[in-house]
């Protein structure tokens, strides 16, 4: 059934579902509707029209707005004119903004006239007026500030003379920077290569042109992007757009389009089951919900919406890498992520030996494949590191596989710390945390300590609304399940973790709240980070 015509670019993505699911609604941008067929047709004119402006193949044009169709549009006509599309985050600063624009050489910046009561296509001027290599500013919405150009006027404009250079697979055809858990974003640069492992998940989540998502995710994430606009438009689904998350409002949405599949990160999913809403909205129509979820969330986000699996992936690897079966039993489809899609290896080394370790036995995760990165743009160092000799890439996360190859994540390189000689597994002490019934998401780090060499300590965000937590308790709490060396010394209560748009903790960040502070951590306080990160908005 997903096999009929070989899908070798992203245009042949497009082609196909215009031809196969012309009448079929491929999105929902609030009260407008697009068939795929209007949706090819716009794609062809928009393609025309960035031509024109003067894009040529290997060229960056970058995507700075919030999810709307002219977004979808947008990226499949860059991809048609043979650029590199750069999806933005809308919650970028000018400074990063600045760096990321500079970095990829970008020539184009589609933009949205404001979002959230800033108004980007003023900052995107700015960082043009004052760079070494000005480039040009499209902006869509009805405020065209003088010197950029109107996405209406762009996308509607004749077409250069000739025809656009059809790709080859080989061919770059998106930069997506990495979310910054580690530091300054690398602009992870894909070929149209990473498709076919990236449309077998069709098959290993059984879609449909019957099914539709609802997409609160931010398109600019590599989550939203993959396996939300390119993977639904491969498989004929529909794909309901939100330029802004919140719980009440997607529960709405869900029950309204008959929402078959739910795509979401911690943030989302906790804020959707503690909505009052959820207990009258119908989600009767869901049938899998996808999330990198500790088992803890896992089995609660299964409660209400269909089958949970867990999920692995990152932006070096185009979206989902590994993934569960739908009938997988439930500690392997929430307790594991899963088996590699089709054409990726997985493999586990022993960081001592450099060997394979054996099942049961945790290691470093590597990955090979065609969805893997093929560099980061312009800095051959850091994409020589990336990859062990033999070309398999390094993960950086710490993981084991079972016999049947599914492969459990464990939590990133350095993160684990010995406390008097005992090592701890921070992901095991945040997922005791998370049981308490306050608490909504924790954080937990090794701290030095002068006697144990490390010491625990937690950060803890309550669910909104809770009662005040009492420290004691709490760490009363997590000793009467933990060891009593793997109990926090210290808990620092927090309004909003500071999370990547894919949920992941920025636990860089939370040592820099200490070191910021001056002190070491003790105690219970109780912090708000510098930036407090919103779903679909926050870098």
């Amino acid at each position: 059934m997903y096999d009929e015509l070989p899908l070798h670019t992203v245009n042949d993505v497009l082609d196909h579902a215009a031809q196969r699911f012309g009448d079929r609604i491929a999105l929902v941008d609030g009260p407008s509707r697009y068939t795929f067929r209007d949706l090819h047709a716009q794609v062809l004119q928009a393609s025309g029209g960035l031509r024109a402006l003067g894009v040529r193949p290997g060229d960056r044009v970058a995507l700075w707005l919030p999810n709307r169709v002219e977004w979808c549009v947008a990226f499949y006509a860059a991809v048609r004119a043979g650029a590199i599309v750069v999806p933005l985050n809308t919650g970028l600063s000018v400074p990063e903004a600045t760096y990321q624009l500079a970095q990829s050489g970008s020539t184009v910046v589609v933009t949205a006239d404001e979002y959230r009561s800033r108004r980007l296509a003023d900052d995107a001027l700015a960082i043009s007026g004052a760079a070494d290599r000005a480039f040009r500013v499209v902006v869509v919405g009805a405020r065209v500030p003088d010197g950029a150009l109107s996405w209406h006027d762009v996308a509607s404009a004749p077409p250069a003379p000739g025809s656009p250079v059809p790709p080859a697979p080989d061919d770059p055809v998106v930069m997506l920077y990495t979310s910054g858990t580690t530091g300054r974003p690398k602009g992870a640069v894909h070929t149209h290569r990473f498709l076919p492992s990236l449309l077998s998940a069709r098959r290993r989540l059984e879609l449909s042109e019957e099914d539709c998502v609802v997409l609160y995710l931010p398109l600019y994430h590599v989550y939203a992007l993959m396996a939300g606009l390119v993977l639904m438009t491969a498989a004929g689904a529909k794909l309901v757009l939100m330029e802004r998350f919140d719980a009440a409002g997607s529960l709405q949405l869900m029950a309204a389009e008959r929402a078959t599949l739910v795509y979401g990160v911690p943030t989302t999913y906790i804020d959707q089951l503690a909505a009052p809403a959820i207990d009258a909205t119908d989600l009767s129509s869901v049938r899998v919900s996808i999330t990198p979820f500790p088992y803890d969330l896992c089995q609660r986000v299964s409660a209400r919406f269909g089958v949970c699996l867990n999920c692995f992936g990152m932006t070096e690897t185009a979206s989902m890498a590994l993934l569960p079966r739908l009938d997988d039993p439930p500690e392997t489809a929430m307790g594991t992520v899963g088996t590699p899609l089709d054409g990726l290896e997985a493999r586990v080394v022993d960081e001592a030996t450099g060997t394979s370790a054996p099942a049961g036995y945790p290691g470093a995760l590597q990955l090979r494949g065609p969805l893997i990165m093929k560099e980061y743009w312009d800095k051959p160092a850091d994409t020589a590191r990336a990859f062990a000799p033999d070309g398999w890439f390094r993960t950086g996360d710490i993981a084991q596989l079972d016999q049947y190859g599914n492969v459990t994540f464990i939590g990133r390189q350095g993160d684990h710390y010995r406390v008097g000689g005992e090592s701890v597994d921070p992901v095991e002490v945040e997922a005791a945390l998370q049981t308490h019934p306050l608490v909504a998401r924790a954080a937990v780090l090794g701290v030095p300590d002068a006697r144990l060499g490390h010491v625990g300590h937690a950060w803890v965000q309550p669910h909104r609304g809770a009662d005040v937590i009492d420290v004691d308790a709490l760490r009363a709490y997590i000793a009467s399940r933990l060891a009593f060396f793997k109990v926090p010394r210290s808990i620092d209560f927090i309004d909003q973790l500071p999370t990547t748009p894919s949920g992941k903790v920025q636990k860089y960040k939370l040592q820099a709240l200490l070191e910021d502070a001056g002190r070491e951590p003790s105690g219970a306080t109780r912090t708000k980070p510098d930036e407090t990160p919103v779903v679909a908005d926050a870098p």
